[in-house]
C-alpha cells in the first residue's frame, strides 16, 4: 500500500474512535458496562461537559480533515487501474 493510503486509513479509524467516544459520552450503550448516570456521579458536571465538548469537537475535526484528505489524494490513486474502467471503444 502506498503512503497516502495508510495515512488516510489510520485517519479514518481515530475518526471511528472518536464517533465511539462522543457514543460512549452521550448515549448508554447496552453493552457497556458504564452508564452515563455513573458518569455523572464519578465526575464534576463541568468536567464531563469539557469532555463531552471535546468528544464533538474531535470527531468533527477528524472529519473535516478526512474529507480534505479523500479530495486532495494524489491524481495516481484516484485513477483507474489499466483494463477497470471503460474504455473510448466499449463507450
Amino acid at each position: 500500500m502506498k503512503e497516502y493510503q495508510l495515512v488516510l486509513e489510520r485517519m479514518k479509524e481515530l475518526e471511528g474512535w472518536a464517533e465511539y467516544i462522543v457514543e460512549a459520552l452521550h448515549l448508554d450503550q447496552r453493552n457497556e458496562p458504564v452508564r452515563r448516570d455513573m458518569l455523572r456521579r464519578a465526575l464534576q458536571e463541568r468536567d464531563l461537559r469539557a469532555i463531552r465538548e471535546l468528544s464533538w469537537s474531535l470527531r468533527d475535526k477528524l472529519h473535516t480533515v478526512n474529507t480534505q484528505l479523500e479530495f486532495s489524494r494524489p491524481p495516481a490513486e484516484n485513477a483507474v487501474p489499466a483494463g477497470h474502467g471503460l474504455d473510448e471503444k466499449s463507450v
